[in-house]
């Protein structure tokens, strides 16, 4: 009989989280094997199953990658709780960007008075941006357009932006759609690094690598050249803290994107993991943590 159990979920944020989405929902399930609990939050959007198909992935026992990951956190977190340790004792998780979907002043001050020095920003309007950037001296920005960017377009906006501008940017992340080729291109023409979130697998170009633990495994590409950068998968808290772990597992030393759970409306997870900061606060408990949170959650058997 299978051990397997769901818990489905609804996440609602205030505003659109990037530039090929517009839901304001996000349904998504917390599963549990065994003694272990994970997190399956396929984004359709950006080439994901729908749920309803990684849910019968998973009770088939097939192997979608998204449905892999969350099994190798169950079996991680499972092996956590049933010898009652923490998988935060003794590792260090690095600190992390602010995620800001839209960019203004108050958002701005806000994570600036946070202790944030570097922000993702989701498509901005980098005329505005540009203006911004002597008011907010202090802070570096990603800038992630989700592959809705023109080249042409992109050249001639930061063709208008001194050398010491640009430097504020640390990487411009899927810019348009990937190819090597045209990638390396862009780049010579904008004098900015290039992030891939898409197609990390096949790119042994780009300058900075975004993986997920959600859908990649980080043992695959630790002996790449490129910077590494981990971010959760814009997904429920369990997910974003199986991120924290990974990148602290495997000692990313870049500044990552792992405090998303301020992107939602506020529930008893998000709670526990306390205010967005730079800095990490594992919730308390065994494993991944939440341990009465899970417990009460209704399961069903899957």
């Amino acid at each position: 009989m299978s051990d397997l159990w769901v818990s489905p979920y609804v996440l609602e944020s205030a505003s659109r989280l990037n530039a090929v989405s517009k839901r304001r929902q996000f349904s998504g399930a917390l599963i549990r094997k065994g003694a272990g609990y994970a997190c399956i939050h396929p984004w359709p959007e950006l080439g994901d199953p729908s749920l309803e198909e990684c849910l019968a992935c998973l009770r088939l026992k097939q192997v979608l990658p998204i449905v892999k990951r969350a099994l190798a956190c169950a079996a991680v977190d499972g092996l956590a709780r049933s010898e009652g340790r923490s998988l935060f004792k003794n590792v260090d998780v690095p600190p992390s960007h602010a995620t800001l979907p839209e960019m203004s002043d108050l958002r701005l001050d806000e994570t600036v008075a946070a202790g944030f020095d570097i922000v993702k920003l989701k498509s901005p309007d980098l005329e505005l941006l540009r203006q911004l950037l002597v008011r907010f001296s202090t802070l570096r920005f990603r800038i992630d357009l989700n592959e809705t960017g023109r080249a042409e377009e992109l050249v001639a906006s930061f063709s208008r932006w001194s050398e010491e501008e640009k430097a504020r940017v640390d990487f411009l992340e899927d810019p348009i759609s990937f190819q090597p080729d045209h990638w390396k291109e862009l780049k010579g023409s904008l004098g900015i690094p290039l992030a891939n979130d898409r197609q990390v697998a096949a790119d042994l170009g780009s300058d900075v690598l975004i993986l997920k633990p959600a859908v990649d495994d980080l043992s695959m590409f630790m002996n790449r050249s490129a910077r590494i950068v981990v971010t959760s998968y814009m997904d429920h808290p369990l997910g974003q803290t199986f991120a924290a772990f990974e990148a602290a597992r495997f000692r990313i030393s870049e500044c990552c994107g792992l405090q998303t759970h301020g992107l939602f409306e506020k529930d008893a997870f998000t709670e526990a993991l306390g205010p967005v900061a730079p800095s990490f606060s594992p919730p308390p408990g065994t494993g991944l943590g939440f341990d009465s949170l899970l417990e009460k959650l209704p399961w069903k058997k899957l």
